[in-house]
């Protein structure tokens, strides 16, 4: 490896690690405001989940579009989401990205391709899936990535939007970031024992990757590779990221 490449490595590796330990603090700055019970919402915290959110949106451009669920912070700093505006929200203030009315599950900066998250479990999937029928229609090029936990994997929704993603093979990644629970209910009494969401997302024909969930470097390796492939057209992806939330 020449000392050009070690030295690119390099700044991509501390960028990563940067933006990581940027969302942690961001995040229990909140968690240690919270209880002066100023901020009009409840929050979802990503703390111990970074990685995901670091290691696939770094791959990709500013005009990829990323959806997401109530916890989306991550998710939106990570895509270059406005801070000012995010806190604002929490506050609910005026200034907030959506005008103070949306709160901490409803983030969104359209500017950095942050287009929108909701509250309701899986509810996204459908939309984003939508946005990459629109994206391969109109021949933009650009990628759509939803995020989304071990618990919207038991919503109906979600395998009608992977069947409609490859049968259209449309340029969509969709991210699992399985942190083991869904609220306070393990994996273990959700899902029959041994099942691989991996393997239900292999069952509805999309390309499937698991790798671990908290090795960032990992991730954005992973993750350039699958948005090269879907922008030569290939089949939607489906990325599992075993990690684990270190917060309530």
């Amino acid at each position: 490896m020449t000392q050009h490449k070690i030295q690119q490595r390099s700044e991509v590796v501390n960028k990563l690690y940067y933006s990581m330990l940027r969302i942690r603090m961001i995040e229990e700055k909140i968690a240690e405001k919270y209880p002066e019970q100023k901020m009009r919402c409840p929050v979802h915290l990503s703390i111990g989940q970074e990685a995901p959110a670091v290691g696939v949106c770094s791959a990709l451009e500013k005009t990829d579009w990323v959806f997401s669920g109530h916890r989306n912070h991550a998710h939106y700093l990570a895509k270059g989401g406005d801070l000012n505006s995010m806190i604002s929200e929490i506050f609910g203030k005026v200034t907030g990205c959506c005008g103070g009315k949306g709160g901490s599950m409803h983030l969104t900066d359209k500017a950095s391709g942050f287009i929108g998250a909701t509250p309701i479990v899986g509810s996204t999937i459908p939309i984003a899936v939508g946005a990459a029928l629109s994206a391969k229609r109109s021949r933009s090029n650009r990628v759509v990535t939803v995020f989304l936990g071990d618990g919207a994997m038991e919503s109906g929704v979600v395998h009608e939007s992977m069947n409609f993603a490859a049968t259209a093979k449309l340029p969509v990644l969709f991210v699992c970031e399985n942190n083991l629970y869904s609220v306070y209910s393990p994996l273990s009494v959700r899902q029959p024992k041994g099942r691989s969401l991996s393997e239900i997302a292999k069952a509805h024909c999309l390309n499937t990757v698991k790798i671990d969930g908290n090795n960032v470097i990992d991730i954005y390796q992973a993750s350039r590779k699958i948005v090269d492939d879907l922008r030569q057209d290939s089949m939607p992806y489906f990325l599992e990221l075993p990690t684990y939330g270190w917060r309530e």
